[in-house]
């Protein structure tokens, strides 16, 4: 037994509510360790007598038997045992049984073979969940979980028919390298008009990138957070737009920029005027004096330049991006006051938080009692790069961009020179890793994506081939969470890093890859149209190393195997006991697998 490899935390992700009288136990051994993990549990208080006089009592055990846990994930490394129970005080203690010989308990693991036998219900070792509070819970809206998720840019999307905001550039990829200083002029009316064209496609919510007043292409460094860009149309647009949105059951999600504004926001103006008289003064984080220790352009706007780090904290260390001090009681205020307002004014339906991890927990915090209050169903979910249950323990913001999984999706079917790659096995340990770090709850709500407007292309991490840009959008899909299109990607749209990934959408169909969208849009319809899909009931079956294929079984009402094939070559495999009917071409499988160059197949067991 490897006593350094079994893990369990109490009131953790690995012990926690899943509902309002269900807990979700997670325990990790060492790989094959065991042959059998068993629960013990109970009410803490329920004791009852052995004999007449009642002066023996022992602790009674909630379960009549001691309930056996599902060996739910295995790798190279680890076991993952899972159970779910219901406790019927809404109290328990409880401990691990392995192989009918070890008690692994919060203190100490007793070998029972050779200690006293009464230790193994001595509850002085036992895990202890005090009580499931309903309260406490971690809820997440319900509509989320079915959602299929749209991520616009704004100013690339489209230009409405009758649009008059001016451009630096006609609509199209230009003759040299996009950048974000270029103006296409994509606007409201533009998106307004493309609704039918995502509702037939299947799409059921959008996000947008920041959409506020701003001077930038980007608008992540915002001027007024009471308005809608101009260039981009009016409140009244916006309106239009949702209530649009809401009548073909497409839900709306904007930006929250809330770690920072930009330099012409009228707080910082003030600061930059006024110094220590300023009444925002404390709005922002000054480091230093002279506050502007840089030159400015003949617009009164910073000049940038290579080891520039202003006297005042910013995003990274443009001088654009003044952070705010989310603790000031002006600072915080005014934010609120946003959150709220597109809700009550636009009903929309959540935010998505950028830079959220730089921003105080105790925002956080204030910032969902507004938002929940506003609107009880609005979703939260932030722009978290790694590990978050910091953030997610149902007190700040429901789930997060799932960038974790994105990673493993470019290592292993990506091909940057600039990131590692890894083959199959460790897609699964990974997986497995990532699939019990957090509550069930979280997990599949997780905002999932291959792309965004912050990393290349999928595509170009794809060589420009879309079997195997297909293949990262099936892995994404049949993944527990909510699968998320990065506009222009169900057509073939490439692009490198920020900005090239910011091209303009193309509308004329005879640019559009066809067939690739078809194929996307047929992925969301077998999602929506088959509850293993969605499922968040998620295990790995095979793997090969040398052929980088791998297969994975979803649970539902039916059960769905994947088999993918990472590698240009085509590969036959035996994978015994896979036996089905491929869901496409409807032919029968018997344990065989052969698969085409990154081809996969879709196996209804």
């Amino acid at each position: 037994m490897n006593k350094h490899a079994l893990l369990h935390k109490s009131k953790s992700e690995m012990a926690y509510a899943y509902d309002k009288e269900t807990l979700h136990i997670w325990l990790r051994t060492a790989a094959n360790d065991f042959k059998e993990v068993k629960l013990l549990y109970g009410d803490p208080f329920r004791y009852e007598p052995i004999d007449d006089d009642h002066i023996n009592w022992v602790w009674k055990q909630e379960n009549a038997s001691d309930l056996v846990m599902e060996k739910r994930f295995s790798d190279a490394e680890y076991d993952y045992y899972f159970l779910s129970i219901k406790p019927e005080h809404l109290r328990v203690k409880y401990a691990f049984l392995l192989d009918d010989t070890y008690l692994y308990g919060v203190r100490e693991i007793y070998d029972l073979s050779k200690d006293d036998p009464k230790k193994k219900f001595n509850l002085f070792n036992y895990f202890n969940f005090p009580f499931i509070n309903e309260v406490d819970v971690i809820s997440i809206p319900s509509w989320v979980k079915d959602t299929v998720w749209y991520e616009i840019f704004p100013e690339r999307f489209r230009r409405g028919k009758h649009s008059t905001n001016k451009v630096t550039n006609e609509w199209g990829i230009p003759n040299r390298d996009v950048t974000n200083h270029m103006f296409f002029g994509g606007d409201l009316e533009g998106i307004i008009e493309s609704l039918d064209y995502l509702q037939d496609l299947g799409i059921t919510g959008i996000y947008f990138t920041p959409i506020f007043e701003s001077p930038s292409s980007h608008k992540y460094d915002t001027t007024n957070y009471f308005k809608i860009d101009p260039a981009f149309g009016t409140n009244d647009q916006f309106k239009i737009l949702v209530q649009e949105a809401h009548s073909r059951n497409i839900k709306v999600v904007l930006d929250a920029v809330f770690n920072h504004c930009g330099y012409d926001h009228p707080f910082f103006q003030d600061l930059v005027k006024h110094g220590e008289s300023s009444i925002y003064k404390n709005a922002f984080f000054k480091r230093g004096e002279p506050l502007l220790n840089f030159k400015l352009n003949e617009q009164d706007k910073p000049l940038y330049h290579r080891g520039l780090i202003p006297n005042y904290h910013t995003f990274a260390f443009t001088p654009y991006m003044p952070k705010w001090n989310t603790e000031d009681e002006l600072a915080r205020k005014h934010l609120l006051d946003v959150a709220k307002f597109w809700i009550e004014a636009y009903d929309i339906d959540g935010w998505r938080l950028d830079v959220s991890n730089e921003v105080s927990h105790d925002f956080w915090r204030a910032f969902r009692q507004t938002v929940k209050a506003a609107k009880k169903d609005a979703f939260i979910f932030g722009e978290n790069w790694d590990y978050s249950m910091p953030w997610l323990a149902g007190d700040q913001i429901d789930t997060v961009m799932n960038y974790e999984l994105i990673y493993l999706i470019w290592q292993f079917f990506g091909h940057d020179p600039n990131i590692p790659t890894i083959k199959a096995s460790e897609l699964v340990r990974l997986t497995n890793k990532l699939l019990t770090a957090y509550p069930l709850q979280i997990t599949e709500n997780m905002f999932n994506l291959v792309d965004s407007h912050d990393t290349a292309r999928i595509l170009d991490r794809s060589k420009e081939n879309k079997d195997l840009a297909y293949l990262t959008y099936l892995y994404m899909f049949s993944f527990p969470g909510t699968p998320t299109i990065y506009y222009g990607g169900e057509i073939g749209i490439t692009g490198k890093h920020d900005p090239d990934n910011r091209r303009c959408m193309i509308w004329d169909e005879d640019k559009q890859d066809l067939d690739f969208k078809a194929r996307i849009k047929n992925l969301i319809h077998l999602r929506k149209s088959n509850d293993a899909f969605s499922s968040s009931h998620f295990s790995f079956l095979y793997h090969d190393d040398q052929k980088q294929i791998i297969a994975y079984e979803k649970k539902g009402t039916d059960k769905l195997a994947f088999v993918l094939n990472a590698s240009e070559l085509a590969q036959t495999v035996h994978i015994p006991g896979l036996t089905g009917t491929n869901i496409e071409s409807n032919d029968i499988i018997r344990e065989s697998v052969t698969l085409k160059p990154y081809g996969y197949v879709i196996i209804k067991r």
